[in-house]
């Protein structure tokens, strides 16, 4: 169980990691797709010896479960959160994803596998809902802030579908590299396809290499395709598996904290109160609704059922 929880801090560090480096992406003439390739390259190159030899149990599991997994960590769901921090700053993208992460697993569980809530984390979610109403009251001011809002929108769908890639990968039930590197492999492949047929921009399918923004991409390739692709791959899914999706879930949401400091001296982003008052609500409403101030929590003993 330690192990299990020193894996999810370690991925709250490497999640932080990769908000900035998407917020890096934004501001910068590199394009979602760009951000994608260092994302996906390396660990489909360093992991694809563990697909080939699994093909056998990943062709076992439902297909409705693998092409959750592909759709809630792969290339949608990075091209969904990299489009929406062109919107909105570091402290909402990484409140709104891994903060309200919880409130969509929750949901998915009660939903599909008829899971029990205590009342204490009805509480806690409860608290997370009033933190997203509190970032859609930010827009407001002498004109409604539509863009940002826009953001707001995409990274609510960013999260849930990072919750169906929570509960996928647990009924799953595949070695944690192999689920990593299942993703990666069919995420580039398919980032291929679409840079190649013109369905998605890229910046550096269109500029000579050499005038390539080199350094900006070694550090995109290590927050993205290593910190993000490989490590915390690994750590996020050994969490769900040892201490639960819920309560790894919980974890994550101490995520938007990190990356709001770290991004205010990277980028110089300077949180105002209203937007502290919602990371605090889903934070603490993220906790609340966690095993870890109710330990005799009995919907904490339940699990969906396991492909085997």
């Amino acid at each position: 169980m330690a192990l299990g929880y020193a894996a999810i801090i370690t991925t709250l560090f490497l999640w932080s990691g990769f908000f900035l480096s998407l917020r890096g992406g934004a501001i910068s003439d590199l394009q979602p797709a760009d951000i994608a390739l260092a994302r996906f390259l390396i660990p489909a190159l360093v992991l694809l010896p563990f697909v080939l030899k699994s093909m056998n149990k990943i062709r076992a599991v439902p297909s409705k479960y693998l092409l959750g997994i592909i759709v809630g960590s792969g290339l949608p769901y990075l091209l969904i959160a990299g489009t929406a921090m062109h919107y909105a700053p570091v402290s909402h993208g990484s409140a709104l994803i891994p903060g309200t992460l919880p409130l969509f697993v929750s949901a998915i569980a009660v939903l599909c596998y008829q899971q029990p809530l205590s009342q204490h984390r009805i509480i806690g979610l409860s608290a997370v809902l009033l933190g997203i109403l509190v970032f859609l009251l930010s827009n407001l001011g002498a004109e409604y802030n539509w863009l940002q809002l826009k953001g707001h929108s995409l990274f609510l769908v960013g999260s849930l579908m990072w919750a169906i890639f929570t509960i996928s990968a647990r009924v799953a039930n595949l070695n944690a590299y192999v689920c990593a590197g299942f993703v990666s492999v069919i995420s580039f492949a398919m980032l291929v396809i679409a840079v190649g047929f013109g369905w998605l921009d890229s910046y550096l399918a269109t500029t000579p290499i050499k005038q390539w923004p080199w350094n900006e991409l070694v550090g995109h390739l290590m927050l993205q395709g290593v910190g993000a692709g490989l490590i915390a791959s690994f750590t996020f899914l050994y969490a769900v598996r040892t201490i639960g999706a819920e309560a790894s879930a919980a974890f994550g949401s101490l995520t938007p904290v990190l990356a709001t400091l770290l991004a205010i001296p990277v980028f110089n982003e300077q949180p105002d109160t209203l937007t502290w008052c919602a990371l605090l609500l889903v934070t603490c409403g993220s906790i609340i609704a966690s095993n870890i101030l109710m330990k005799q929590d009995p919907s904490q003993n339940y699990r969906p059922p396991v492909h085997r």
